[in-house]
């Protein structure tokens, strides 16, 4: 597990952010949840809870949803209290207790995995063979 007391901010913190997305990178106000790791880097799990110059359809798709952000993408600790924070971070646990055989060890609460595509050789070598085995090939 990630040791939360070497991190610059805290679970429980809300921060200033930077959301990347198609239009361009906008501000957010978020509360972090949990520690993440994003394409090897250090990462925060936000509860979005802001999103500066904004408009009904990106409210409709960021707002009060979940969402990993690089920790050098956010600017700052805001020195407020989110109303509903207790609530957010009691159903975004950082890790559940599992008792198995060899003792009680600690689990994290959320892994997530992304399949990546990967080329298939036989069907390259397919492609590759095919316009060798045609019998009748104009020259």
């Amino acid at each position: 597990m990630i040791d939360e007391s070497a991190l610059n901010y805290k679970r429980g913190d809300l921060v200033e952010f930077k959301l990347n997305l198609g239009g361009g990178p906008k501000d957010c106000v978020g509360l972090i949840l949990n520690t993440a790791v994003l394409f090897g880097r250090a990462a925060r799990q936000l509860w979005i809870v802001e999103i500066k110059d904004s408009t009904p359809a990106l409210d409709t798709a960021w707002l009060n949803k979940k969402h990993i952000v690089h920790e050098t993408d956010i600017f700052c600790g805001l020195p407020a209290v989110f109303i509903g924070r207790e609530t957010l971070l009691r159903e975004n646990p950082v890790c559940f207790p599992v008792r198995n055989m060899h003792g009680l060890s600690e689990a994290p609460a959320v892994m997530v995995r992304v399949a990546l595509p990967v080329a298939r050789n036989d069907v390259v070598l397919e492609v590759a063979q095919e316009p060798e085995s045609i019998q009748n090939a104009p020259e």
